[in-house]
């Protein structure tokens, strides 16, 4: 059901979306050691009874997601930055919103990949609903790059989500958003693995 950290950031939004929210703000900020999300919404929220039935995997209120049998996706994100000693928190309030943020070790060993972002983007870009969404990414390493993209924008320059050759824009463009990110992160990749073989063969020699 979760095979990646973006799988578990669609789950979520789409949380905001089904709590009516009108405009949602996610935040995802990544270093070579650490992954920093935030979810900001102005929906419905939830009382701190509610919050804590929110983060029960055994419990529905038979509404949301009515084709599950449990909630699993709040409480399994929980569970996996528990796992990975990572660390989260989550404020509502009712009538007012909701904000998650989560902070995970990118090198813990149980951490599940992090996964295609720019699809996870672009699957909550296209959720049913008169929403704004608004996410900001940004990778820092030894270089930094980082990328805004607002949902009404690329609609207005797209026109309906629901014409294939505008969805198959958009994730073209979220994609193209990413490489640079991808770039600096892959030369990064290289550039410890080239140390680590250096290192391994003073050793033997």
């Amino acid at each position: 059901m979760h095979d990646s950290i973006g799988d578990m950031i669609v789950d979520c939004l789409q949380n905001s979306v089904e709590a009516n929210a009108s405009r949602i703000v996610l935040t995802v900020n990544e270093t070579p050691e650490f992954l920093d999300v935030c979810i900001e919404d102005n929906g419905k929220g939830m009382s701190d009874e509610e919050l804590k039935r929110a983060t029960d995997p055994f419990y529905t209120d038979g509404v949301k997601h009515k084709h599950r049998k449990v909630g699993l996706g709040l409480p399994f994100l929980l569970q996996t930055v528990d796992m990975t000693d990572g660390t989260w928190s989550i404020q509502s309030k009712k009538g007012e919103g909701t904000r998650l943020a989560f902070h995970l070790n990118v090198n813990h060993i149980d951490l599940p990949k992090i996964g295609d972002l720019p699809l996870a983007f672009f699957s909550t870009m296209i959720f049913n609903g008169n929403y704004e969404l608004v996410i900001h990414r940004r990778y820092t390493g030894k270089k930094a790059a980082e990328y805004t993209v607002i949902r009404s924008e690329l609609k207005e320059a797209l026109g309906s989500f629901e014409d294939a050759q505008a969805l198959a824009l958009l994730k073209q463009f979220l994609t193209d958003q990413e490489s640079e990110i991808k770039e600096i992160k892959n030369g990064e990749i290289n550039i410890r693995r080239f140390a680590q073989n250096a290192r391994s063969r003073k050793k033997t020699n």
